[in-house]
């Protein structure tokens, strides 16, 4: 039977025959053969799981507007009857027993590649290639680029099914901090890694590693919780999905709003930076973990409060930005900070210990032990809730106590 012959470095891995490769996005897509669902019954095909469109529709995205985009290998399967991988030693260069082998896979005309791992991002190629003419610029940047390919030579499904089974098991993801700090595609990283260096709460005080710095750490924020409170700032809280947020936080670094978004987020971390709580770890005269442990200020849900009744203030003193008095402009436009030192007022100390454990149904916290109890902390448990509605009614409260700071008497008249 004819033959197609792909070069590859072949290797073993568990046993068997594998071989690494790539090809360009439009000839592969024309070897590979639908995923048909996953059903453990049937022994004629492994099967997968089912296509993501959202997902698809984000890699296909990917490649269109990425002009340096990177993707992993796929992972595909042949039969030993379709395929066959014959070594070709280089003279000097190889020999019989080296883990990788310079080669040739030779594949019966007409067989079609297996999807073991990687359908979403074949998918997408696929979605790119028929949908634009053959000399478009996405076209031709994909046909003079390469898609990695991980080829199995298996006959037996079930052992096909396991190997994506075992590869999803064994990778980690990244943590959300890490992924995000890490990528700078997006203005608001971009923005927050830049500031990083030049406000002083954020000083080698900011965990990359981890979503939630532990009880002794001496960082006070991760970069996930730094990018949530930033975009509250901007934008608020009537996003529901990561995806439109992202959105709509990117879109005011565009164009001119640019310089007022990073005003923003400047005014905000400064002007957190010289409240009380946290001037005192800025002048080392507390630590990190020390304030971790007498306050919640460190909490996540508290400052998304924070962020969350900064931007009502602000959306609120935007409104008499027309009409307003020499005097009355000047405080608009310092409203940030001004908010922001308003809270200097509150309370965050935590409730002690002893009070938590007396707390129950019958004898609840109040008000009076924190301004939280209600919204942020179960007047049951004392326990510190979980959740959008637990942030949001604490920020309220924020928001009703900055209104009474004497500065803001403006926006109640």
């Amino acid at each position: 039977m004819p033959k197609i012959h792909i070069p590859v470095i072949g290797y073993t891995q568990g046993g068997r025959q594998m071989m690494t490769t790539a090809m360009s996005a439009p000839d592969l897509v024309t070897m590979v053969t639908k995923p048909a669902a996953w059903n453990p019954v049937k022994t004629d095909a492994h099967g997968n799981r089912p296509r993501d469109t959202n997902h698809l529709k984000g890699i296909v995205k990917y490649l269109e507007d990425e002009e340096h985009f990177v993707l992993g290998a796929a992972v595909l399967y042949l039969t030993s009857k379709e395929a066959t991988f014959t070594p070709h030693a280089i003279p000097g260069v190889t020999t019989e027993y080296d883990a990788a082998q310079v080669g040739l896979l030779s594949v019966d005309i007409g067989a079609k590649f297996d999807i073991g791992d990687g359908q979403h991002r074949i998918g997408a190629y696929e979605d790119v290639v028929q949908t634009r003419d053959d000399d478009d610029p996405i076209i031709e940047r994909l046909k003079n680029s390469g898609q990695p390919l991980i080829i199995v030579i298996e006959d037996d499904h079930k052992r096909r099914a396991q190997d994506f089974a075992d590869l999803q098991r064994n990778v980690k993801a990244p943590t959300q901090s890490l992924g995000q700090s890490m990528d700078r595609r997006q203005p608001i990283n971009r923005e927050l890694s830049d500031l990083f260096d030049t406000i002083p709460v954020f000083e080698d005080r900011v965990e990359y590693l981890k979503d939630n710095p532990g009880k002794l750490s001496a960082k006070l924020f991760s970069f996930k919780t730094v990018r949530y409170v930033s975009g509250l700032l901007l934008v608020g809280n009537k996003y529901r999905t990561p995806t439109t947020m992202d959105k709509a936080i990117n879109a005011r670094f565009e164009g001119e709003g640019a310089t007022e978004a990073r005003d923003e987020l400047i005014a905000f971390w400064t002007a957190l930076g010289e409240t009380a709580k946290f001037a005192d770890v800025i002048e080392g005269e507390v630590k990190g973990a020390e304030l971790r442990e007498a306050t919640y200020l460190l909490s996540a849900g508290v400052l998304y409060a924070i962020a969350y009744a900064v931007y009502s203030i602000k959306s609120a003193a935007a409104v008499f930005a027309d009409s307003a008095t020499p005097d009355v402009k000047k405080k608009i436009e310092n409203i940030i900070p001004l908010a922001v030192r308003a809270l200097d007022d509150v309370d965050f100390a935590r409730i002690p210990d002893e009070k938590i454990k007396k707390a129950s149904a019958d004898e609840p916290l109040t008000e009076d032990d924190s301004i939280f109890v209600g919204n942020l902390i179960e007047p049951a448990t004392g326990k510190l809730a979980a959740g959008r509605t637990a942030w949001e009614g604490a920020g309220m409260k924020l928001a009703r106590f900055i209104l009474e700071n004497e500065e803001l008497s403006f926006l109640t008249k």
